[in-house]
């Protein structure tokens, strides 16, 4: 009796957040699609070259926005249900962030002249208890996001060090145009974003996405813009 209580607890609490998700979703899109249809009637109007070809760049825009929207929601929503099925066990955290650092370079350094320092403390080996490929994720999420606010030739930092309480800190520190949030917390919000000029290439869903992954390896994770120019987020997890 106390197990099928608890299943059917978990149900309702499963169904619930799909049922906010999908009212957040569908407010999310709302606005990119009002702003097409406003777009596409004035392009069929108007005459003006100038006018129709701005116009052009926004529904281009909006599709975009509304095209990430939905890829990404319904990866969570395939993440969500994969992770449920997965086990933790001992990795090195220093390989994996070694493994996505490379990839990442290989793409970005011929194309944008955007370079990716991987500095590890003392070079010491790092293991955590963790499920391999969300670490993954979490890395790749961090870099992809610092390289879209960042100008060409520009340099991230990805730092591996110990902290007290054996605790591992890895640090993603960009040159954009940081965080205007005063209240950095609100960043890792569903659907959030706070640079809408953006929001062709962002869902508001990565830096979510990311702390729930987060969440799920029991740690810790922390936004502040860098004193001179820039990003800086922190994940705190930790060690074996």
């Amino acid at each position: 009796s106390n197990s099928l209580e608890e299943m059917t607890n978990e149900l309702n609490k499963r169904i619930t957040t799909a049922e906010n998700y999908s009212t957040d979703l569908l407010h999310e899109i709302r606005n990119p699609l009002a702003s097409l249809k406003s777009a596409s009637d004035i392009i069929s109007e108007t005459e003006n070259k100038e006018l129709r070809n701005k116009l052009i760049g926004i529904v281009s825009h909006d599709v975009e926005r509304i095209e990430r929207l939905i890829t990404d929601y319904s990866q969570m929503l395939k993440d969500e249900a994969a992770i449920s099925s997965e086990r933790m066990k001992k990795i090195n955290l220093n390989h994996i962030a070694k493994s996505v650092v490379d990839d990442f370079n290989s793409i970005y350094e011929s194309k944008r002249s955007i370079s990716i320092k991987l500095k590890i403390d003392n070079n010491k080996e790092f293991n955590i208890l963790g499920i391999e490929n969300r670490i993954e994720q979490i890395i790749a999420n961090l870099l992809e996001n610092s390289i879209s606010f960042s100008e060409n030739n520009k340099e991230i930092i990805v730092q591996i060090s110990k902290k007290e309480n054996d605790k591992l800190s890895l640090i993603v520190i960009d040159e954009g145009i940081g965080f205007s949030e005063k209240d950095t917390n609100k960043i890792f919000n569903r659907f959030y974003s706070n640079r809408p000029e953006k929001f062709g290439e962002h869902s508001g869903l990565g830096l979510n996405i990311v702390k729930n992954l987060v969440d799920l390896h029991n740690g810790e994770i922390i936004a502040t813009n860098n004193i001179n120019n820039g990003a800086k987020v922190e994940i705190i997890l930790p060690a074996i």
